[in-house]
């Protein structure tokens, strides 16, 4: 059935994988069917335990109790959640080393999926391969994605006092789970059986910077079942740019470069490139001879932006569980959260053209005649600074039942329906008609000033700033299961087992724009529907078990998976897995994997939602380095991208987990990765240092300087505008999706934990975990070269890890991490410059109470944290501000909060 002919739409895999797999799958069950001679000394009594059949299941395999062959889980347990100084789900998992925060967060969206970010969530990024690459499930289950264009799962939905672990899975699992898992797999687990009610309290605070969590869990059990609910708000306020001094627009002072800009008050005007400086206190014709030629003003606009928004989040969520007679299970679970922000931007300025006829013109003296002239203007004397504010509501349910079939085969049905809305609004921002109106009128009470001589009239001021955009959106998302696995026939090596399954989805999503004057805005929305329909089978190969196992081959195990699955607008892809473990000696496993991966674009990146899928042009400020890096103002189209094709990867792994046979607890695992990557979707609307890399992009179309003046008149009239275009375009950006992107990734994951115990000193617990690139190639088009970026401003670094070290004795306890990552090349600037390593260190030490001599206080414990214990400074960076990050620090690598000192209490009753 997996192998069945059906259409040949965009992106279908080759035909041959699955003969292959059946021809692999053959050759195993033979080779497991060969009698084996048995060796008792290899035969370990916990190996011939029993199987579990109807424990959780474990992420990476649709065979309940197997964890994933040929791949490693890289775990975060409950202990770990608790120890970690994150105030949110999100943000706890950017301490996992793999983790990268490149494109989908609140404080970093000049990378690739920033542009859609336009309310501030999050993502899981695994390797830095994308910020959509990586699939996030709840309980082994898909949840509904978040975002004004639904585009990916906010890990924290979930709030930290409702895991009990997270499950990481760092290679290619589409034959498992389907679409998005191309980098990997992130399971969030939620507690159950909570045995008594639980209650928890931190605050948080540095410098111009408060957090706060406040959170219950209760739970309750009874015979046959359980149910547990949870509800956790998480807080913190906004960090503004004037609260850093390292984030600045001037960057001389460090070696970087100049990057202010030159819309200020007094502003400049320009006249045939040539800037001449308004004086101080403004310039009429009467002094226009204090107009000097090649001087300009410049000032820090974006100083006064919040480079991380003010959010606030209430969740609430549940598991429930019940068994039943005649073999029959019922389980359930699902949350409802609302997360709301707020974020100050950049002071309102533009480059605007002011007529002849303005009765406060100034031509200054020398300057050649002419009807009109350009004044780069700032708007901080006159309007109030644009606030963006919006919210993100979640909900979902998901239900589900077992049946026990008989031996060890057992059948289950699962639903779930979620629904997420976003909101992103800013209600302040330029209206160009108005602005147009006021500059060209010629009463002097009604015309605007940009000569900076006197204060303008409110009522002009009030027309030119009441433009709105206001971009609402909907997803809504149906899940059905179907699955099937138990155990086929004993093998000498073991059981033979299975899961088969089928699982459908069906997605809408409904979005626009309203925007334009609040007195006569325009709206426009679109709804996109999908539909998908898919089926599995895995298959697990015991060739070598305790029933035959000889020297150097204690156990051998193959797992063979594919999964087909048919979409109603891009088309059908098949996706093979092979995983195999090998275990040569007790405590030491080999395992290999290989699998093709995909991820079908989402529906806003081929129709769009901006302005009902007509898209939209947006005015914005570019580091030009033809220009010592000086901003240049350039227009960015988003829109829709019909055409787009399925991305597709091929991942490779090998690797081992050895439990040392040294000392107490002692594990060491490693595993090499090797991702090609191609078809990427890749947009540049957010990126305002693009120019720094224009060369990649010869011959696109994405970069124009100077375009020609019938396409701008073309752009104009089909597109709304967001900010005051030039009357002379010097730059276009085309912003649409494409299937620009491939990829070479390779490297190592490290893992290594020990325990010593030191008798009367305690318990000392230690573990590192790491990654080593040592390649990351990529192509910004699909037919230029690759190119090394590896270690590059934006792009992995070559190493990334995370020490730990946890301390028990009685009842305390102490957990310290350092967190390194090396240096850097920022090839945004020439000379290249060497971005310094960074290590910070962060610490928790708890008390808890066990209720002598004050009965109340059992069940208590006292924590005391620090983030960034030694206040480290994010390392110079000279590169460029923009409202997506940057300005003397690079965000995607570091926090610019600084060391946040916490107090937590946490009270079991």
């Amino acid at each position: 059935m997996l192998q069945s002919a059906t259409k040949s739409p965009v992106g279908t895999r080759p035909g041959n994988a699955p003969p292959a797999l059946t021809a692999i799958a053959v050759a195993a069950m033979i080779l497991a069917c060969t009698p084996r001679q048995v060796h008792a000394q290899d035969a370990a009594a916990s190996e011939a335990a029993p199987e579990k059949l109807d424990q959780i299941v474990v992420t990476g395999s649709r065979i309940r109790g197997v964890a994933p062959v040929g791949s490693a889980i890289i775990g975060v347990s409950r202990d770990d959640i608790e120890a970690s100084g994150a105030v949110s789900t999100a943000q706890m998992l950017q301490e996992v080393p793999q983790v990268f925060n490149l494109g989908v967060s609140e404080n970093s969206r000049g990378q690739s999926g920033g542009s859609g970010n336009i309310s501030y969530g999050s993502s899981v990024n695994l390797r830095g391969i994308g910020p959509f690459a990586t699939l996030t499930l709840i309980n082994g289950h898909r949840a509904v994605a978040q975002g004004t264009t639904g585009a990916a799962v906010d890990p924290s939905i979930i709030p930290t006092l409702a895991l009990q672990r997270v499950e990481i899975v760092a290679d290619g699992a589409s034959a498992i789970y389907g679409s998005d898992a191309v980098a990997g797999v992130v399971n969030l687990i939620m507690r159950r059986k909570v045995d008594t009610p639980e209650v928890y309290v931190k605050f948080g605070k540095a410098d111009q910077y408060d957090e706060r969590q406040v959170g219950a869990i209760w739970g309750t059990a009874w015979k046959g079942g359980s149910i547990t609910a949870a509800f956790q708000n998480d807080y913190h306020n906004a960090l503004n740019g004037q609260d850093r001094d390292f984030y600045t627009g001037d960057l001389r002072s460090r070696g970087g470069g100049d990057f202010r800009s030159t819309q200020c008050a007094p502003g400049n005007i320009i006249i045939a490139g040539t800037s001449y400086a308004i004086p101080t206190g403004g310039i009429t014709r009467a002094n226009a001879s204090q107009l000097v030629a090649g001087t300009s003003n410049k000032c820090d606009n974006l100083k006064y932006a919040d480079i991380i928004p003010r959010q606030e989040r209430n969740s609430g969520t549940f598991t429930f569980n019940q068994e039943f007679g005649g073999g029959i299970s019922l389980y359930a679970d699902g949350f409802l959260t609302r997360r709301e922000y707020e974020l100050k931007q950049t002071m309102l300025a533009s480059n605007l053209t002011v007529p002849a006829t303005n009765p406060f013109y100034v031509r200054p003296v020398g300057a050649p005649a002419g009807s009109s002239e350009t004044v780069a203007y700032s708007f901080v004397n006159d309007l109030a600074q644009n606030v963006s504010r919006g919210y993100s509501t979640s909900a979902q349910l998901t239900v589900g039942a077992d049946k026990t079939l008989g031996g060890t085969w057992k059948a289950g049905l699962l639903y779930t329906y979620g629904k997420n809305n976003d909101l992103a609004a800013t209600r302040a921002g330029l209206n160009t008609a108005a602005i147009n109106a006021a500059l060209a009128s010629t009463n002097p009470l009604t015309a605007l000033n940009v000569f900076g001589t006197g204060p303008n009239n409110p009522d002009t001021l009030a027309a030119i700033s009441n433009h709105l955009a206001i971009s609402p959106g909907e997803t809504i998302f149906h899940n059905y299961q179907l699955k099937a696995d138990g155990a086929l026939m004993d093998l000498p090596g073991g059981k033979l087992r299975t899961a088969i399954g089928y699982e459908g989805q069906r997605i809408s999503s409904e979005g626009g724009q309203t925007t334009g004057p609040a007195t006569n805005p325009v709206t426009g929305s679109i709804k996109l529907n999908r539909t998908i329909n898919s089926v599995y089978g895995e298959l697990l190969v015991p060739i070598v078990g305790s029933g035959n196992a000889m020297p150097g081959i204690r156990k051998l195990d193959l797992d063979l998976a594919i999964r087909r699955d048919d979409y109603s607008d891009v088309g059908a892809t098949s996706n093979p897995k092979v995983g195999i473990n090998w275990v040569p000696s007790k405590g030491l496993t080999l395992r290999s994997s290989y699998g093709t991966s995909f991820r079908a674009p989402g529906l806003t990146q081929i129709r769009g939602f901006a302005n009902g899928g007509r898209g939209g042009l947006f005015v914005q400020n570019y580091s030009d380095p033809t220009n010592n890096g000086a901003l240049r103002v350039g227009v960015a189209l988003s829109a829709a991208a019909p055409g787009l094709k399925p991305e597709t990867a091929t991942t490779k792994s090998v690797g081992f987990d050895w439990d040392v046979p040294v000392g107490n607890r002692t594990r060491l695992s490693m595993s090499y990765f090797d991702i090609k990557y191609e078809n990427q979707v890749t947009s540049y609307l957010s990126d305002l240092s693009v120019l720094n890399r224009e060369a990649s992009f010869a011959g696109t179309g994405i970069i124009q300087r100077n375009p020609d003046p019938a396409l701008v008149a073309q752009l104009l009239a089909t597109y709304t505008v967001s900010g005051v275009p030039p009357v002379t375009w010097t730059l276009f950006v085309d912003g649409r999706n494409r299937n620009l992107g491939k990829s070479v990734t390779k490297g190592i994951d490290f893992q290594a934990s020990t325990r010593v115990p030191t008798g009367s000193w305690g318990n000392v617990g230690l573990g590192l975990s790491g990654t080593y690139f040592t390649q990351y190639q990529v192509a910004a088009t699909s037919g230029a070269p690759l190119v090394d970026q590896l270690n590059d401003i934006y792009n992995p670094l070559r190493i990334k890890t995370r020490l730990s070290m946890n301390w028990s004795l009685g009842q305390w306890y102490m957990n310290a991490f350092a967190n390194y990552q090396n240096s850097y090349a920022n090839n945004l600037t020439a000379p290249e410059q060497k971005v310094a390593s960074y290590t910070s260190v962060d610490t928790r030490v708890a008390y808890e109470f066990d209720g002598a001599g004050a009965e109340w206080l059992k069940g208590t414990t006292l924590a005391l944290g620090v983030v960034n214990l030694s206040d480290r400074k994010p390392p110079f960076v000279n590169v460029a501000q923009s409202i997506n990050g940057g300005g003397g620090f690079d965000p995607t690598l570091t926090n610019p909060v600084g060391r946040t000192m916490s107090i937590s209490l946490n009270k079991r009753f």
